[in-house]
């Protein structure tokens, strides 16, 4: 025989829903799974954020190392340039002096009688 009473665990104040299977389900669990759904869509927003951020924060570095980069790259070809500059001076100072001590050596040799 079917029992047409009402249950009586379920008080007036308290609400019911039903799952997927057609269960009871206490409002209680049904607020902590909405609260649940809640908080991860929230987290999932936040991470997307912050992904959003980092991804402009690391353009930002790369732009800023490219840059010093190429300040660096420019100040050490001047430094090379200028390195390079003295390097033929001094190379052509000795080149002179070779030439004159050369020469004197010659001179000396053929005073004395000596033969190259």
């Amino acid at each position: 025989m079917a029992s047409n009473q009402a249950n009586t665990s379920i008080s007036l104040n308290e609400q019911s829903s039903f799952s997927a299977s057609g269960e009871q389900v206490p409002a209680a669990l049904s607020m902590m799974v909405d609260s649940m759904k809640s908080m991860v869509e929230r987290a999932k927003i936040d991470l997307e954020n912050a992904d959003q951020r980092a991804r402009a924060d690391l353009e930002n570095i790369d732009q800023r190392a490219r840059k010093d980069v190429a300040l660096l790259d420019q100040r050490a070809r001047e430094d090379f340039q200028k390195v390079d500059k003295k390097a033929r001076k001094d190379v052509a100072i000795l080149d002179k002096r070779a030439r004159e001590d050369h020469e004197l050596l010659r001179k000396v040799r053929k005073s004395k009688g000596l033969t190259s």
